[in-house]
C-alpha cells in the first residue's frame, strides 16, 4: 500500500532546504591606513635575500610570528639557516631550532621554517615528530 503524500497537512518546520554550496572565502579589501605597511612574508624575502639566507617561512609560521609580534632580526635569520645547514649535514628532517627564546620547527630540506614558539608558550609544551634539535 502507498501512502500518498498529503500536501495540506505538511507543516513548514518540516521543509528541509538543500545545503548551500561552499563559498570562496573573498579578499579582504584594502584598507587605507595598510596601503603602506610591507606584509610579513614580504618583508622576510627582502631580509633573507639581502644577507643571502635561504630560509621559507610556511604560512602558518608567518601567522605565528605576525599574531605574537616576534621581531625576527637578520642576525637571528642567518643563525637559523646556519643551524639548518648543520642539522641537514647530519642528516636531519624535522628539527627543533631554539634561538634565543623561540623555538622553530624546521623541515630541514625544504629550509622551511613550519611553526614558531615564543618564550611564553614554550613552558610545558611537548615537540613531536622532530629527528633532531640544534641550539642556534
Amino acid at each position: 500500500m502507498k501512502m500518498a503524500l498529503d500536501v495540506d497537512r505538511l507543516r513548514l518546520d518540516q521543509v528541509v532546504p538543500p545545503p548551500l554550496p561552499p563559498q570562496k572565502p573573498q579578499p579582504k579589501p584594502v584598507d587605507a591606513g595598510d596601503e603602506g605597511k610591507v606584509s610579513f612574508a614580504e618583508h622576510l624575502q627582502r631580509e633573507c635575500k639581502d644577507i643571502g639566507c635561504r630560509m621559507n617561512f610556511s604560512l602558518h609560521a608567518q601567522t605565528r610570528v605576525d599574531s605574537r609580534d616576534i621581531d625576527l632580526q637578520p642576525d637571528q635569520l642567518v643563525r637559523i639557516d646556519k643551524a639548518v645547514d648543520s642539522a641537514a649535514e647530519k642528516g636531519a628532517d624535522k628539527a627543533l631550532v631554539m634561538l634565543d627564546d623561540l623555538a622553530l620547527i624546521v623541515g630541514v630540506r625544504k629550509r622551511t621554517v613550519i611553526t614558531v614558539v615564543d618564550g611564553q608558550a614554550l613552558r610545558n609544551n611537548v615537540f613531536t615528530s622532530i629527528d633532531s634539535a640544534v641550539i642556534a
